[in-house]
């Protein structure tokens, strides 16, 4: 498969929007709550969100064909907002190559520090590439304890 990754542009914005709403709503609601897919499916139609982003923050797309197939966000201070690739391009080692490039950037940017949240589902992604997996539980008044994740990296 044939796909090139590089920097967000204005371009590419009603594509990483359309994207971003297809991920938060069918695959996010396997993951978040009702009302955070609410808030994120309001935030992907956001263009002013999305063009601070490109200036505020590191933002690359995988495209194959004209279509952003995924996508990563890093702030300037090494924290990772969010790595996905489309349903149905995952699998195909995507969300790696994204990976790969997400930490060039930051190298060149001399972060030290890696930090993303991270959910059952991706544990695994970033435990592979190297990750320290922080088990952070909250007790809820009258409730279930909530289980969340974070990932620390060091970058060397």
């Amino acid at each position: 498969m044939n796909y090139q990754i590089s920097k967000a542009t204005d371009s590419d914005l009603p594509l990483m929007q359309r994207l971003f709403y297809q991920t938060v709503t069918i695959y996010g609601s396997k993951i978040f709550t009702k009302e955070e897919v609410k808030i994120f499916s309001r935030l992907a139609l956001d263009k002013n969100h999305w063009k601070t982003k490109f200036v505020d923050d590191y933002v690359y797309n995988a495209k194959l064909n004209g279509e952003v197939i995924g996508s990563f966000s890093l702030s300037k201070n090494g924290e990772i907002e969010y790595i996905f690739v489309h349903q149905n391009y995952q699998g195909r080692g995507i969300a790696k190559k994204l990976y790969q490039t997400l930490e060039e950037v930051a190298r060149e940017a001399n972060m030290v520090t890696l930090s993303t949240q991270i959910n059952s589902n991706t544990k695994d992604f970033f435990r592979k590439n190297d990750f320290d997996i922080i088990q952070n539980i909250e007790k809820v008044a009258g409730g279930e304890d909530i289980v969340g994740y974070n990932g620390v990296k060091k970058l060397g």
